[in-house]
């Protein structure tokens, strides 16, 4: 099957002429594609339309051999990995919250929208400008009314970054430093400002895949990751495995920041694909769930009028926010006033 060469679709963009050949694309993409409802538009950005689903496609034009079964398959695959990636151990349910912290061009949030469905809400986060735009064109195509964008790289300290852009998209990482001629500007958040700035109240389900920047991200969701029962964290050792810095290294880091935070990890570490065994999976019982007898006090729920001992304030604050998730607002917040009603700080208890 013959594409559109390269240098000819450079000339044609050059003149101006992409709505030839966006009807020249159309025409060998249904040769290539019998009996399937296809389309090549030209949008600002060149898009494929399989269907109902529309993908854009910066590189469109950059292969003489495309590859038109993965095309015609793409959005059941997006459904697929994100069952097998994220969903592995929380499925979002009709109506969840969901955020994403590191969206990319949308691949995943086809299948958050679809999972929380119209009554839910999917916050896409995404630094790379170029990235972003794509983001938007795809979730405004698709017509993904639950989906609402931010350009944003989530940090610990708020200030101005860069963001690489790497040969390979999906490789391309937020560092401080002066620009380069490959880098490109972005705010640094974090991301319970974020989360106070747009009164995000309710948060089901978090995935965050930032390409070694989670060593940052975390630190700045502590006030959030108390009210959220469900995570899947994507750690970057295999990129340190082959040569790309030290810096990537953040696997351990991710399970240890979850598990102070009260998270149980679930991670497939005999999975044979390099990137699998690092993504930590978290989950945290209900905040008002019983714990099983024998815990120590300072973990389980306190009766009504129990008194509960604890050997620093810091611990006590911290037996707080996993109690009753302060700062969550609403009724948590009812429940962090009634828990500090029976708890007793005693200092240099021992």
């Amino acid at each position: 099957m013959t594409w559109i060469a390269p240098v000819r679709a450079r000339e044609l963009e050059a003149a101006g002429a992409h709505e030839q050949l966006a009807v020249d694309a159309t025409t060998l993409l249904r040769e290539a594609l019998p009996g399937m409802d296809v389309e090549i538009i030209w949008d600002g950005v060149w898009l494929r339309r399989i269907g109902a689903d529309y993908f854009p496609d910066p590189a469109l034009f950059s292969t003489e051999t495309p590859p038109f079964e993965r095309w015609a398959g793409q959005a059941a695959k997006f459904l697929r990995d994100a069952d097998d990636y994220w969903f592995h151990v929380y499925h979002p349910k009709p109506g969840d919250v969901i955020v994403d912290i590191g969206a990319g061009r949308g691949e995943d949030v086809y299948a958050f929208s679809r999972a929380v469905g119209p009554a839910g809400h999917v916050w896409a986060i995404e630094p790379h400008p170029e990235t972003f735009a794509i983001l938007n064109a795809f979730c405004r195509r698709n017509k993904l009314g639950n989906v609402t964008t931010l350009r944003y790289a989530c940090v610990d300290e708020p200030g101005e970054l860069q963001i690489e852009t790497l040969p390979v998209w999906e490789s391309n990482f937020v560092r401080p430093g002066e620009a380069t001629a490959a880098s490109y500007p972005v705010t640094g958040v974090t991301f319970d400002s974020l989360r106070e700035r747009y009164q995000i109240d309710r948060i089901d389900f978090l995935k965050m895949n930032i390409e070694g920047a989670e060593r940052f991200a975390l630190p700045g969701c502590r006030e959030a990751l108390q009210c959220i029962a469900n995570v899947c964290i994507s750690g970057h050792d295999f990129r340190a495995n082959r040569g790309e810095g030290e810096s990537f290294r953040t696997t351990a880091f991710v399970k240890e920041f979850l598990r102070d935070a009260g998270f149980t990890l679930t991670s497939r570490d005999d999975d044979p694909r390099y990137y699998v065994p690092h993504h930590v999976h978290g989950s945290r019982s209900a905040r008002h769930q019983k714990k099983t007898a024998g815990s120590r006090s300072e973990d389980r729920e306190p009766a009504v009028g129990e008194v509960l001992t604890f050997r620093s304030e810091a611990q006590a604050h911290g037996r707080l926010h996993d109690a009753g998730g302060a700062g969550c607002g609403g009724e948590q917040e009812a429940c962090i006033h009634l828990l500090a009603s029976r708890i007793e700080l005693r200092r240099g208890v021992q």
